[in-house]
């Protein structure tokens, strides 16, 4: 009997070992098989076309490595020619570009390279022709990506925000749209995010029926860019608001306080997804409501039944993405902790899913994105800059800050519960 009990009593711990490591919860190889830190930095480093250019920058106050903070990442994967985007909005001074490439080099850390070229990015406000300060991009099947650029350096308004539109295959752009006074309120108003609906893909449409949706997380407003009318509207709800009993927030033990309204978006292309930065709570509304221009014509708060509170959460969160199968991930602050929750199923706790990370990896997860490689797989890809250690003026040039991450969803989409109630990843190692 007791040969019977240790037998068992081996198999039961060789079973936990073998679920541990292929879900990366190995604590001597905590990430095997699971979240890839692709790049991190201590401190940016910035690459430019000549050394002159370099040292122009630096004598004209435009090169402060210690200032610049990743937003948002983008991959675009392409046989020939895959890339990862990054935006480093100007904040303050001393960013001498905001939309970037990542190289890698044999030696050192990864380096940024200006997209599409310093020369768009240099005049720093004064041409508003380039790009003033980028902030989150949007991609579309049609090998285009979204920016939005805010207009904003510090708290100074210095262009008005635009939408530019980029084809990736030959690096032009090929629309600008800037928007109206009637959308924004200039040196208030702070356009952060941009999610892209289309309703002619490839390979019979253009991706010219597009909407895209863009947050304005400091005065609390949608603003909804029709493409092919090349027109936009905005929209306002007190969903979109920040809450104040949550405005404080706390990372790894780092408070700081920071109002910001609607912040993280999804679609499913039947709904947007959104919540402010400083709430518990996630709401919706049909894209058909905030689609249709006349509703808003007259009355910025129309429609106030179509909005949806569908839940709370234990904890804010910044960024969010949807996969093809309506799985919503963001990253909770406190604690920190990567979920998902289906967009099929009620948001409620029992059927959020908690995906084992190390938590240090996730500090302040502020661009997330879904995205499909070569092989037709889907990917999770984040990036987290510690933002708690900027506000509190902790941050430690001598410490990894910024992480750009990597998280292959195929496993966690198929044949292991996830879209079940109760599909936290942590209960796989528990045995009834």
């Amino acid at each position: 009997m007791f040969n019977i009990r240790v037998a068992v009593m081996l198999v039961y711990m060789f079973c936990l070992v073998l679920v541990a490591n292929c879900y990366g919860l190995n604590p001597s190889n905590p990430l095997r098989n699971d979240i890839e830190v692709v790049y991190q930095w201590k401190v940016l480093e910035y690459g430019f076309p000549t050394e002159t250019d370099r040292q122009t920058a630096i004598a004209n106050g435009n090169l402060v490595a210690i200032n610049g903070v990743p937003i948002d990442v983008m991959p675009v994967y392409s046989k020939s020619n895959s890339r990862l985007f990054v935006t480093i909005p100007r904040f303050q001074g001393g960013i001498p570009y905001s939309l970037a490439t990542v190289i890698a080099r044999n030696r050192g850390g990864p380096i940024l390279q200006p997209y599409p070229s310093y020369d768009l990015h240099n005049s720093h406000g004064t041409n508003c022709d380039g790009i003033t300060s980028a902030f989150r991009v949007a991609l579309n099947e049609c090998n285009q990506m979204w920016v939005i650029d805010s207009g904003i350096i510090g708290s100074e308004q210095m262009c008005p925000p635009q939408l530019l539109l980029f084809d990736l295959n030959t690096d032009t752009l090929l629309h600008r749209f800037r928007f109206a006074n009637n959308t924004y309120i200039p040196s208030a108003s702070l356009f952060i995010t941009p999610v892209s609906v289309v309703s002619d893909p490839p390979p019979r449409g253009t991706c010219k029926n597009s909407m895209v949706y863009v947050a304005d997380v400091s005065y609390h407003g949608l603003v909804i860019y029709n493409y092919a009318q090349n027109m936009a509207w905005r929209a306002e709800n007190k969903f979109m608001y920040p809450d104040p009993d949550y405005g404080t927030h706390t990372i790894a033990g780092e408070s700081f306080n920071l109002m910001d309204g609607i912040f993280g978006m999804a679609s499913d292309k039947k709904n947007l997804y959104f919540h402010p930065l400083a709430s518990r709570s996630e709401y919706s509304v049909p894209l058909s409501v905030l689609d249709n221009r006349a509703n808003w014509e007259n009355n910025l708060e129309s429609s106030p039944n179509e909005f949806r509170s569908l839940g709370k959460r234990n904890s804010e969160c910044a960024a969010e993405a949807i996969d093809s199968i309506g799985n919503i991930y963001c990253v909770t602050l406190n604690p920190i902790k990567l979920l998902s929750w289906n967009v099929n199923t009620p948001y409620q706790a029992k059927y959020f899913r908690e995906i084992p990370v190390r938590p240090e990896l996730l500090e302040f997860v502020s661009g997330m994105k879904v995205v499909k490689n070569n092989e037709g797989r889907e990917e999770l890809w984040m990036i987290s800059n510690r933002f708690q250690k900027i506000a509190t003026g902790t941050q430690n040039p001598n410490e990894i800050n910024f992480r750009i991450l990597k998280l292959p969803l195929g496993n966690l989409q198929n044949g292991f519960g996830f879209n079940a109630p109760n599909g936290d990843l942590h209960n796989k190692l528990v045995f009834n």
